[in-house]
């Protein structure tokens, strides 16, 4: 791979892994696909308009891991560290995106269809116990990545 277009691929999965690490653990909406479904429906600061105009932040979580293969498949010559690095930062934003669109989507959508009631019920309270985890675990593989990105981005070429 050419080292410019190496440079550049490193500059866009360093910067999308910050962005949805932050928004994962620091934001209101995890930036991949399926997030606005974690949204309640009377969801007050966002009209689904407004919502519309921002789906491009459905590709950062996609594009941070396509990058991330990128560098992990199509580096040559590069320090077998700085390889590994790379394959777990991949791994990591798998992980992150398979999170979302399997574990807390499905649960929230679960727990918007119960019906109102005056006290939890133990399916609901095990849904929200089970959203929380998934949700640390999704944070944790976020930020992960995002470290992993930033150590192979500093380790040096050979």
């Amino acid at each position: 791979m050419n080292r410019n277009f190496e440079s550049v691929l490193r500059f866009i999965n360093l910067t999308t892994s910050g962005l949805l690490a932050g928004s994962l653990g620091f934001g209101e909406a995890a930036l991949v696909p399926g997030w606005k479904e974690e949204l309640p429906r009377d969801y007050a600061r966002f009209s689904m308009e407004a919502l519309r105009e921002i789906d491009y932040f459905n590709a950062i979580g996609p594009l941070a891991l396509g990058t991330a293969v990128t560098l992990a498949v199509a580096s040559r010559g590069v320090n077998p560290m700085r390889r590994v690095l790379d394959a777990a930062t991949a791994v990591a934003l798998a992980g992150v995106v398979g999170a979302t669109v399997m574990l807390t989507v499905p649960i929230n959508k679960e727990l918007e269809a119960q019906a109102a009631a005056d006290y939890a019920s133990d399916r609901s309270h095990s849904l929200t116990k089970n959203w929380s985890r998934a949700h640390a675990v999704r944070t944790s593989l976020g930020v992960g990545a995002f470290f992993c990105a930033v150590a192979s981005s500093v380790t040096g070429r050979r």
